[in-house]
């Protein structure tokens, strides 16, 4: 009867793990399109929370997401890394399916870095798994891997035959379904390299359009995929201007996702295509854009294909005039046969001279001109670097807002809620932590926010908090009429920080008579002044608090809201002020006061 209860008590702890574990990583993976360092972080949060637990399939999961971050990244050795990893754990607990769908992603993983070889292992590992699970998609893909390897490791042609009309037949019992899209992408892919049938290719790439567009019409990725290879299948066939224009839509498509690995084999095409239209200096563009998202290890490449592009433009402009001059010299003779030898003489020697300072002058003006050039892409990276600091302080008040432990939290919270069958309290909850989400990634993007907008949030982030404190908190808004307009705003997640540290380091510590007044008036027309005032403990007793503390506590929030306010302040007549007031009676802190200043924003 023990071991019964005992197997019970271990099925729910696993269900319960399963649920917390799950819930983050479906907001890890709404993050990946959006903001890849929260993601980072939330998945390395739900890997040390798994490994804690000995939770063996969460901690597989975690392992498959990063590999995933890691891949949009454009981070491909590491993602491979974490991709075996995660077969590992899949593999030690028995689970055919998830082993087989990380093999798959290792496999076309090292297939992209022509490792074809190691790929042909891990596909037949894959596949292995999957005839064990019976799952005709991954039947679909194992097959179309074997196809593709083998056209790039000179397989025979029955084997790669046999391999695609495999994965086509299994691809058509799912009928129009996005893995015969898939599969319709790299069987094209085998046509363009192996077989040269750019036209049958590109019926499958037209077929494989449809499917996406009519089943995922916003998946930029199939999309971006898609019409990479309509690019190439046009390119080979010499149809340069169809080539481009699928090459500038799998451009759009990829730019949206952010997809780095897409962009450099989309730039890559389009340098050829820019060349083979006679379009050089939009082809070195292209290059240069290729070489970004390129690795360090194919630099001596970059620099020998840079030349020769540059001395091909450079051959063709002097061929030109070569061929002019000549032809000028063939008239000169004609008309002057019967001449004296000297007069021809003397024409040819004026008309070499004048060549001679044609070509130095040119040569000289575009000295000048690549110059300036240099000098304005020097200025155009100090601007681009100062936007880039910017960006990264806005994501990190993202990260700090999104903090895992208060999202754990409010999951904990809700999960108790569930577990004592208070629905409705579970249900209130919920709806109030999914607005609180939806509004910091919705304002992450605008950089600006209302007063009313900010009220909202904070009510919402302070009523979250409340459960901490067992309901012993209270809390107030005083927003003056003057301030409380749709007119009026001001930058995005720059109050909430300081809100949470007066929570954190000086109410928490607080056992009894919490209170936070939050207040918002309008002095003048141009500032929005702001007072977070507390009645907590004070700083200098928080700082004594957290110094006995073995592993103290980093407010990654104020430090990252510090960096941005540097920003935002950067090149500003009216500056962010901030001032932070320690509350003192008969010598004794009774509290922290923080007055911001902040200079109202014009939509």
């Amino acid at each position: 009867m023990g071991q019964i209860c005992l197997a019970q008590d271990i099925k729910v702890q696993d269900s319960i793990l399963k649920k917390k574990v799950d819930s983050v990583l479906v907001i890890v993976r709404g993050l990946m399109n959006k903001d890849l360092e929260a993601a980072e972080t939330m998945a390395n949060s739900t890997l040390n929370y798994s490994k804690k637990h000995n939770y063996l399939k969460g901690i597989g999961q975690s392992y498959g997401t990063l590999a995933g971050v890691y891949n949009y990244q454009g981070k491909t050795e590491k993602s491979i890394t974490y991709l075996i990893k995660s077969a590992k754990i899949y593999e030690s607990i028995n689970d055919q399916k998830l082993a087989a769908v990380a093999n798959v992603n290792i496999s076309y993983s090292l297939y992209e870095q022509s490792q074809y070889n190691e790929a042909k292992q891990y596909a037949l590992k894959a596949h292995n798994y999957v005839l064990k699970s019976n799952d005709v998609e991954y039947l679909i893909l194992t097959h179309t891997l074997f196809g593709i390897i083998g056209v790039k490791t000179k397989n025979s042609y029955e084997y790669v035959s046999e391999n695609l009309k495999q994965a086509k037949d299994f691809s058509l019992i799912q009928k129009d379904t996005i893995w015969l899209a898939s599969v319709l992408n790299l069987q094209a892919e085998a046509y363009i390299e192996y077989d040269k049938s750019y036209v049958d290719a590109i019926i499958l790439l037209n077929k494989a359009s449809q499917i996406i567009r009519k089943k995922e019409p916003n998946n930029h990725f199939h999309l971006g995929f898609n019409n990479l290879n309509l690019g190439k299948a046009y390119y080979k066939m010499k149809n340069y201007r169809a080539a481009l224009q699928y090459n500038d839509t799998s451009l759009t498509h990829y730019n949206a996702l952010n997809y780095l690995k897409g962009l450099r084999f989309t730039y890559e095409n389009r340098k050829d295509i820019l060349a083979s239209l006679g379009r050089y200096k939009e082809s070195n563009e292209a290059f240069e854009l290729f070489n970004q998202y390129k690795d360090s290890v194919f630099k001596k490449d970059q620099a020998f294909q840079l030349n020769r592009i540059r001395t091909e433009y450079e051959t063709e402009q002097i061929t030109t005039q070569k061929e002019r001059v000549e032809a000028k010299l063939k008239l000169t003779e004609t008309i002057n046969q019967q001449n004296k030898s000297y007069f021809i003489g003397s024409t040819i020697i004026g008309l070499l001279i004048f060549l001679s300072s044609v070509f130095y002058f040119k040569r000289l003006k575009s000295k000048k001109k690549a110059e300036l050039i240099t000098i304005e892409l020097k200025e155009t990276q100090k601007r681009l670097a100062i936007e880039k600091q910017y960006r990264d302080s806005e994501l990190k008040a993202l990260k700090a807002q999104m903090n895992p432990h208060f999202i754990f939290n409010a999951l904990n919270s809700i999960q108790d809620y569930i577990v004592l069958n208070q629905k409705n309290l579970a249900s209130d909850y919920l709806g109030k932590f999914a607005d609180l989400i939806r509004n910091y990634l919705h304002f992450s993007d605008t950089g600006f926010i209302s007063i009313q907008d900010e009220v909202h949030n904070l009510n919402l982030y302070l009523e979250l908090e409340k459960l901490r404190f067992e309901e012993e908190l209270e809390y107030t808004f005083q927003v003056d009429d003057a301030a409380n307009s749709d007119d009026i705003y001001i930058p995005t997640m720059l109050i909430q920080p300081y809100v949470e540290n007066a929570l954190k380091h000086g109410l928490l510590h607080k056992k009894d008579n919490r209170r936070l007044q939050i207040s918002i008036c309008k002095p003048s027309d141009n500032i929005i002044e702001c007072v977070i005032e507390d009645n907590g403990i004070g700083r200098v007793k928080s700082k004594k608090i957290n110094k006995k503390r073995i592993t103290q506590h980093k407010s990654f929030a104020l430090k990252a809201t510090t960096e941005r306010l540097d920003l935002l302040n950067y090149g500003r007549e009216k500056k962010i002020g901030v001032e932070i007031i320690d509350l003192l009676e008969n010598n004794e802190a009774i509290g922290t006061k923080v007055l911001l200043k902040i200079p109202i924003l014009k939509k």
